[in-house]
């Protein structure tokens, strides 16, 4: 049977996955014969193995396997077709039959269908077939708009689809509801797959509801595909993630600095009720505070907010923190009475808060930087030496024994975790030697006899630093990416790499790696071309490994629209 003359060929590519029921264009399974074995010859050559919506495959009740083809040593496998009579069913209509592998291809031997309204469907490439969904709506960032999303989702058709905008991907962390263009927004359990993982089934969930649809996730190289169905109605939508750094509204006041002390009730501010929404600090270190401040009114508010845990590393991603809100009777190591249940993303340059401010007369506390110490911010690269040195503007005298430095995460100086720090006898200069992630951060100085204390920032830059986050090129176009690696001793070459993400290697003649990988020449760029690129470097420092990574979006300029000219 795996002989040509033992079976007909059927190359009609309506039966494709994505073509339309058309009623004017009717086709007739009846007419096949029953017993006799079939080949299909269109796109891959095979029926799929999920289920379609109603009016796929050019047919009313399209015909699909249920369950998977058979190996070539499984040899003739019995089983079942089934056919999609609604929009969601499954498993239903399905009749006896007979699959063989023949190596290249399956032969199939179906029963007669009932009637003209049933067909059998032809699979489709996921990868180049699939449907986009590029409503901007859609991103996790975005408060729903009732009117967008209205009913989008729950006339979705069975079948894949290829998200378009923000990352291209469906969370897989939990959004907030009514967030993502709907009250339910979608997000996927588990991790996205690899290429070489094929197609992989995953559990879609939806924010602030327990209702979850199986769906089917491929890595296709340079995007991803997700096989989607229905939503059960309009309230639960399909959400696409996206970089909160890019969405995160600027707060820029001063009196957010925890030095900032207000001298009466008129000049108290508070955030109450701004509105649950992404922000960034734009004043200070921006950053919050780690920490309750002390004097009544600190921050320039009635209720100082803080956050009660260490931020996240860039490699975190999106995490959940802990704020306290002060009350009026805490001191400088009140207890936290009052939380909220916040999300921080490092970004790199700054941190990005999911903010929710519902308790009256309270504000953010921001760490600021003071004068007495230079540099106010000491930044150094990965490997160097980085200096602090503090003066006292002050007519009192003090004894150096006094002096307190701490590292803003508890950690009292001189430490044992950091012995690279070397302290001068008056304890006002620092020498922090070889410098990496584990000394980097906020120090503090405190000095109880002058009520001195002064906050120092050790910024490392980033290990690997690009020119541009962003680049727009015209399609056709070159586009040449520059990068700083930020290291002492500068490593090798060979410890730098480029790739695309999510991890293709860049191969072929559009690509040119400068001789010291600092630098990427794209040319000619086309769509296919563009997307997020990253670089890594692997280095030691103090005995310590590294591998650091900076990524960079290319995009195609966008073509204005020409105005329509208006006939008077």
């Amino acid at each position: 049977m795996c002989n040509a003359d033992s079976y007909t060929e059927l190359d009609e590519e309506w039966r494709g996955e994505t073509n339309v029921y058309d009623v004017n264009d009717k086709h007739d399974d009846t007419q096949l014969t029953p017993g006799n074995w079939y080949r299909f010859t269109a796109f891959l050559g095979k029926m799929p193995e999920y289920s379609m919506s109603i009016n796929s495959c050019g047919v009313v009740y399209p015909g699909y396997l249920r369950g998977t083809h058979p190996t070539r040593q499984e040899g003739i496998k019995n089983q079942q077709i089934c056919f999609s009579t609604s929009m969601t069913n499954e498993g239903v209509g399905c009749k006896f039959a007979r699959v063989r592998n023949c190596g290249a291809y399956y032969v199939y031997q179906m029963q007669k269908p009932t009637n003209w309204y049933y067909g059998f469907c032809v699979a489709q490439d996921q990868c180049t077939d699939a449907r986009e969904l590029g409503d901007r709506w859609r991103l996790i960032t975005n408060p729903t708009i009732r009117a967008q999303s209205n009913s989008a989702d729950q006339t979705t058709k069975k079948g894949w689809y290829r998200f378009t905008a923000g990352h291209g991907t469906m969370a897989t962390y939990q959004p907030d509801s009514n967030y993502g263009g709907g009250a339910y927004p979608s997000w996927m359990e588990g991790d996205l797959p690899a290429p070489e993982d094929g197609e992989v089934e995953r559990t879609a969930k939806f924010g602030g509801t327990s209702h979850v649809i199986k769906i089917r996730v491929k890595d296709c190289g340079e995007h991803y595909v997700y096989y989607l169905q229905p939503t059960p109605n309009y309230h639960y939508v399909w959400s696409i993630d996206t970089d909160v750094c890019l969405h995160a509204n600027p707060l820029s006041d001063e009196w957010r600095n925890q030095f900032y002390v207000s001298e009466s009730q008129d000049d108290l501010h508070t955030d109450y009720n701004k509105g649950k929404d992404w922000y960034r600090f734009t004043t200070g270190f921006q950053m919050m505070a780690e920490k309750p401040p002390a004097p009544q009114y600190s921050c320039g508010t009635k209720r100082a907010a803080y956050l009660n845990q260490g931020h996240p590393s860039v490699e975190d991603g999106v995490t959940a923190r802990e704020v306290c809100i002060k009350s009026d009777s805490e001191g400088l190591n009140g207890a936290c009475t009052t939380k909220e249940n916040i999300r921080v993303k490092n970004c790199g340059d700054f941190y990005s808060y999911q903010l929710n401010p519902v308790v009256q007369d309270m504000a953010y506390c921001v760490y600021n930087r003071k004068t007495s110490c230079e540099p106010k911010v000491a930044h150094a690269k990965y490997g160097e030496l980085a200096v602090v040195n503090c003066t006292l503007n002050s007519e009192k005298d003090f004894d150096s024994s006094e002096v307190e430095w701490t590292k803003l995460n508890s950690v009292k100086l001189p430490a044992a975790g950091l012995s690279n720090i070397e302290m001068s006898d008056d304890k006002m200069l620092l020498n922090i030697k070889n410098i990496a992630d584990q000394n980097a951060g906020v120090y503090a100085l405190f000095i109880p006899s002058t009520a001195t204390s002064e906050l120092v920032e050790v910024i490392l830059y980033s290990a690997v630093e690009a020119g541009k986050k962003y680049y727009v090129v015209k399609e056709g176009g070159d586009v040449t990416i520059d990068v700083e690696i930020n290291v002492v001793p500068t490593p090798a070459a060979d410890k730098i790499t480029w790739v695309k993400v999510p991890g293709k290697k860049l191969t072929g003649g559009k690509y040119s790696v400068s001789d010291d990988k600092t630098s990427l020449t794209i040319s000619g760029v086309t769509a296919k071309e563009t997307g997020t690129y990253r670089v890594s470097v692997k280095f030691e420092v103090d005995g310590k490994k590294f591998n650091k990574s900076s990524d960079v979006i290319v995009q195609l300029e966008e073509e204005e629209e020409e105005e329509d000219s208006i006939v008077m």
